[in-house]
């Protein structure tokens, strides 16, 4: 690590090369309880149906496969034959085609959905994989198929059948499979059946009920230390309620959309358009605009928000793509967290109540994309007031493929640990001083090239694009 104190203030990206990474999705209603679950393996196919039994049931029986015959879609499949719909497709035996997605490469994210309906509690999952399968995958459920929060992780898949029983009470609409790490010698992954099974006495509380109520008052996609949010309905009442979303200290929405993009986590990315020679939203000479801002309010989320901003730790994870040729300027500021009073964590001001740990790219060394995190604390924001820089072994990518980065922020000991792709490109101890007492605001989404006037901006306009963002006490990857 090294550090480097800047008489100007820039700061921007870092974007890394994500190992393949694949979605596999089934809807089914909303999960809100925690628990421990599991995992068991067992070699060879078996009938669909079969495992009727619950690995953890308490008297409750277990009704038959109820993905069963729901329409499915997938994000990519290796040709016609090998669609999505064969997961599902109440067959008898696995004798007919699986389905196969696209060919895995690095950064590739694909996803497999199945919309069930209506909510009920999950009990457990069977995945009846190919010759193809996942070394490492997460179950993660929604109630709309675009905010998910991961149930359970299997670090350890075998192939064959694989059962993965829920934490009790999963009560939900949606089930994924998120698939990061295919076998060493799988070109893509093939799954033969995905198969649900519920509890027959599971009730979902009628809409407007106080238990509904209860079950969602957190937020869509916010529950037990875990939160995540994507971009479908960007800007609408829903989605800033989802996301906590405040509009103190935002700006360059214009600049700010959402689009339909397959290859992104969830389908939906947030394009954010910079244009030549642009800079921060104060800037007296730049011939165009670009970047934008915002804030998102932990505060906002009830129980759970208060869990995420009181904790110890807080990782937050996103994807993040630019495209190939991508200007980098000089330098430019993305997406981190922050604590404490909003205004008091950036641009020069650095108050005694607020924090952040946005990424920069910048021209450093042989590098112009190389990554860093960009600091401020009460304590801790360099001798002219624009921040510190703590760089990492890491480059942000242009190469028009999806990425993921990390942090990971101790207020204790102020430690800042980093990934990216899920390889760990930072290690920084004790930089975050002065924070301890100052608990996590969430999000902090800025992005713009510098600085503060023309210099730092790209030569033409560009676009970046970002997805998936999530939130967790403790390390995602």
């Amino acid at each position: 690590m090294s550090r480097i104190t800047l008489k100007r203030r820039t700061r921007l990206l870092a974007i890394g090369a994500v190992g393949a990474v694949l979605v596999l999705v089934i809807g089914i209603g909303f999960a809100v309880s925690s628990g421990g679950g599991g995992t068991t393996a067992a070699p060879g196919n078996s009938a669909k149906g079969t495992a009727t039994g619950s690995p953890h049931s308490t008297g409750s029986s277990v009704q038959a496969d109820i993905a069963c015959g729901k329409p499915t879609t997938a994000s990519s499949t290796a040709d016609s034959r090998n669609a999505a719909a064969n997961a599902t497709d109440c067959a008898a035996t696995s004798a007919d085609a699986p389905w196969m997605s696209g060919v895995v490469s690095s950064g590739s994210e694909q996803w497999l959905q199945v919309n069930l309906g209506s909510g009920t509690v999950v009990d457990h999952i069977v995945v009846v994989w190919g010759a193809d399968y996942a070394r490492k995958f997460k179950v993660r459920v929604s109630p709309d198929g675009s905010s998910w929060r991961t149930v359970e992780k299997v670090s350890d898949g075998t192939g064959g059948t694989q059962t993965v029983s829920l934490p009790s009470g999963t009560d939900t609409q949606w089930i994924q499979l998120y698939l990061e790490q295919p076998t060493a010698s799988a070109a893509q992954y093939a799954v033969a059946r995905l198969e649900v099974f519920a509890l027959s006495d599971s009730a979902v509380p009628p809409a407007g009920s106080s238990a509904a109520s209860q079950s969602t008052s957190t937020g869509t996609g916010a529950v037990d230390g875990q939160w995540s949010g994507g971009f479908a309905g960007y800007g609408d009442a829903a989605w800033k309620a989802q996301w906590g979303y405040t509009s103190t200290g935002q700006f360059g929405q214009a600049d700010l959309s959402a689009i339909s993009d397959p290859t992104a986590p969830g389908g939906t990315a947030l394009q954010v358009y910079y244009g030549a020679g642009s800079s921060a939203n104060t800037c007296k000479d730049c011939p165009s605009r670009g970047g934008g801002q915002f804030y998102q309010k932990l505060s906002d989320l009830g129980a759970t928000g208060a869990a995420l901003a009181n904790s110890t730790t807080l990782d937050l994870k996103y994807s993040i793509k630019l495209p190939a040729g991508w200007d980098f300027g000089e330098a430019g500021k993305l997406p981190g967290l922050y604590g404490g009073t909003i205004g008091q964590e950036s641009g020069g001001t650095h108050g005694s109540d607020g924090w952040s740990t946005r990424y920069m790219f910048r021209n450093h060394g042989d590098a112009a994309n190389a990554g860093e995190i960009y600091l401020y604390t009460p304590t801790n924001s360099g001798p002219t007031g624009y921040g510190v820089d703590y760089f990492g072994n890491w480059n942000w990518t242009a190469d028009g493929q999806w990425h993921t980065v990390e942090q990971l922020v101790n207020r204790q000991t102020g430690a800042v640990t980093v990934w990216f792709d899920g390889v760990q490109v930072l290690s920084a101890p004790g930089i975050a001083t002065g924070i301890s007492n100052i608990p996590f605001g969430g999000v902090f989404f800025s992005t713009f090239f510098g600085g503060h006037d023309t210099s730092w901006g790209p030569k033409k306009a560009e676009y970046a694009y970002f997805a998936a963002f999530s939130l967790s006490t403790t390390v995602q990857h």
